[in-house]
């Protein structure tokens, strides 16, 4: 799951990709027979090239100038979980797929009677993530967190330099405040997740190494 959008995201997910082939293949292996790696990458940002579609799922493979098929060894899918808000009905939604995006990005919210009774295996993971019954992973999703917030604040320097860069054109001051706003509401919506899943708030402070007093304000925004 990757929370916002980073300067190098698209290069990440490639040199990910590649290490696992790289992991994959035995030593003296001449044939690089190394299984197909599907990267399935959930976002929870725009993705540029599926702004104003209705599209959710940008698939990339490798091809060539004449979009050819080059390998069908490597390739990605993208999901923008954005385009499934806590308004849209669970019910509107017709495919499967849609289904457990929406499931995915709204989980930490769904109530009881949320999801229809008929829709099993949806309501099955409904029970099975409630936060009450988290405690047993509380350890796990602990770690999760830490190596999130690492990501999570990559994410805020580059929204930083990203409204600074707009300041340039539309003024230093104007760039710079765009700035400061992106970076807390994605802090905001870092501390509500860590919250949501069951961390105290001195494990949130922990975690962000934000005093207490304003980690308990971010949770009130």
């Amino acid at each position: 799951m990757q929370k916002a959008s980073q300067e190098f995201f698209k290069d990440r997910v490639i040199a990910y990709s590649s290490r696992h082939i790289s992991e994959s293949l035995e030593v003296g292996d001449r044939k690089y027979s190394f299984p197909k790696v599907i990267t399935i990458v959930l976002v929870d940002f725009e993705i540029p090239e599926l702004k104003g579609s209705d599209k959710f799922i940008q698939h990339v493979m490798l091809k060539d100038d004449e979009n050819k098929i080059f390998s069908d060894k490597m390739s990605f899918l993208l999901i923008d979980l954005t385009k499934f808000a806590a308004e849209i009905n669970f019910e509107q939604l017709r495919e499967d797929s849609q289904k457990w995006c929406y499931v995915i990005k709204n989980m930490w919210r769904l109530k009881e009677g949320d999801i229809p009774k008929e829709e099993t295996i949806f309501r099955e993971l409904f029970e099975n993530c409630k936060i009450s019954k988290l405690n047993a992973m509380e350890k796990q999703e602990y770690e999760k967190s830490v190596l999130e917030y690492e990501d999570v604040k990559d994410a805020m320097d580059y929204h930083h330099r990203m409204g600074f860069a707009e300041g340039m054109e539309k003024g230093m001051e104007k760039g710079m405040e765009k700035g400061r706003e992106e970076g807390l509401k994605t802090l905001t919506h870092t501390v509500k997740n860590l919250l949501a899943m069951g961390l105290t708030f001195e494990e949130i402070v922990k975690i962000t190494g934000l005093p207490e007093k304003e980690v308990r304000r971010l949770c009130n925004n």
